[in-house]
């Protein structure tokens, strides 16, 4: 077991010499005692076995054919032959012949088997050999150099087929499975993954062990098939088709229930993401606001802040800011220290004090106020235009309010929907919405040059006859 990365909050990591909250970690692996299946790769390995002989690892094509399929995938510049190159790895992954070399084989134990009537279901079952990984393993060693491209054709012509099997596994960093201080019992609770880890750890030495003893077979073979099934319970703990006595007693979370679903990280984590400085609530028509305005209600907007640098223009407002405090708006949450970035809260302590001794480059976080560039958004977000930058107007109420002008975009209607405002930290970021997501700049739309923002019926005032 190679272990890299650091556990210990006050010692530095052996490979990045950063402390605990700056490495990102690093992975390890373990060597194992015997080559295991992997178990995303089961359904190709069985794919490449079916296309070589099981004595000599040939390749179960004639030399002719060998050549044009050779021919055929080393030529891949044409589209058309890219095309029958995808037909023919159909053709290729499986074999099947009539006539089998095991008929062959069985011609020699027919006089044994007639001689003796207690041998012939035994000679029957000898038909069918057991690939065991380590079986599989040499199998791939001996197939041709010359065959490999043809063989790997789904992967890439670089891979071998000894990648399909797991001689060494993969040990994630720290950070990926950490550990929880638990609140029922003393000490921490391990993460799934470090527990199925130390389970093949403690299966794998005493592989060693019965390797080193001499252990009968059947011994080794069943440990290495609890070897087999830990190390895929690893990688996909819902695996069907387990004994009963080997199902995991309560539900873990493997590798491929990590990356899956709604809370995968695929979904959860890098598609969608909880974000500081948003807030959501109901929408309200107001045609009073103007198209590029979008009405704030007063709470939201003395939550939702913005960093805003003291400077010799701004610094007697930022002064007054400070003084209203966080319980009135338009007033301030917290002042950073430009020195030690230290951060104090305004809503209790000595605001007269912290006012006074503001300097030019402290950062107030002041209150969201009249003319602020936010991001206002509808979900479903289905094209661009679901996002747009519009100026806030604080106003009173609950609800966040717009010209039903901007309803086309959005798709919004005033009957129960609610959408999403955020609040763009940076002066780079106000500018770029601003100037490229600007309600303004989204009149018409890209699909037809149509206007996309115009009066609709619910805003049209009613016709007197």
């Amino acid at each position: 077991l190679l272990f890299k990365g650091t556990v210990s909050k006050t010692a530095q990591c052996k490979t990045c010499a950063r402390n605990l909250t700056d490495c990102v970690g690093h992975f390890g692996y373990i060597d194992l005692e015997f080559p295991v299946f992997h178990v995303g790769f089961f359904k190709l390995t069985i794919q490449l076995l079916q296309c070589i002989c099981k004595s000599c690892s040939g390749l179960l094509l004639h030399e002719e054919q060998r050549a044009n399929y050779l021919r055929q995938i080393s030529n891949p510049n044409l589209d058309y032959l890219r095309r029958l190159v995808k037909k023919a790895m159909g053709t290729v992954l499986k074999i099947v012949y009539a006539h089998g070399v095991s008929e062959d084989q069985m011609r020699d134990f027919t006089t044994a088997a007639e001689a003796n009537v207690d041998l012939s279901s035994t000679i029957l079952k000898s038909k069918f050999t057991l690939l065991n990984p380590l079986r599989v393993q040499k199998l791939f060693n001996n197939v041709a150099q010359e065959d490999i491209p043809i063989l790997m054709v789904k992967c890439g012509e670089t891979k071998h087929p000894n990648d399909l099997l797991l001689t060494r596994l993969p040990v994630p960093p720290v950070c990926v499975r950490p550990s929880v201080i638990s609140e029922v019992k003393s000490g921490t609770t391990e993460d799934d993954l470090t527990m199925k880890l130390s389970e093949i750890i403690l299966i794998n030495d005493v592989l060693q062990k019965h390797k080193k003893d001499g252990a009968p077979m059947k011994t080794v073979a069943e440990t290495w098939d609890h070897l087999q099934i830990q190390v895929a319970l690893y990688f996909n703990s819902e695996l069907s088709g387990l004994p009963p006595e080997l199902q995991p007693k309560k539900p873990l979370r493997g590798f491929t229930q990590r990356l899956k679903g709604k809370q995968g990280r695929f979904r959860g984590n890098l598609s969608g993401k909880r974000v500081d400085f948003s807030g959501r609530t109901v929408i309200s028509p107001d045609p009073n606001l103007r198209i590029d305005e979008v009405g704030v209600p007063v709470f939201i907007a003395m939550t939702l802040t913005f960093p805003e640098v003291v400077n010799s223009f701004n610094i007697e407002r930022m002064k007054s800011l400070i003084m209203t405090g966080a319980d009135k708006h338009p007033g301030a949450n917290y002042v950073v220290d430009r020195v030690t970035a230290t951060k104090r809260l305004l809503k209790y302590g000595n605001r007269e004090s912290c006012a006074t001794s503001l300097k030019v480059g402290d950062i107030v976080e002041r209150h969201l106020d009249n003319g602020d560039i936010v991001l206002f958004n509808r979900q479903p977000s289905l094209h661009k235009v679901s996002i747009m930058s519009h100026r806030a107007r604080i106003v009173p109420g609950r609800t966040f309010r717009f010209n039903e002008c901007v309803c086309t975009p959005y798709n919004a209607d005033f009957d129960g929907d609610e959408m999403n405002l955020h609040v763009p930290q940076t002066y780079e970021a106000r500018a770029e919405a601003s100037l490229l997501m600007g309600v303004k700049s989204n009149l018409i739309t890209p699909r037809s040059g149509e206007p996309l923002i115009a009066a609709i019926q619910v805003g049209a005032p009613p016709l007197k006859l």
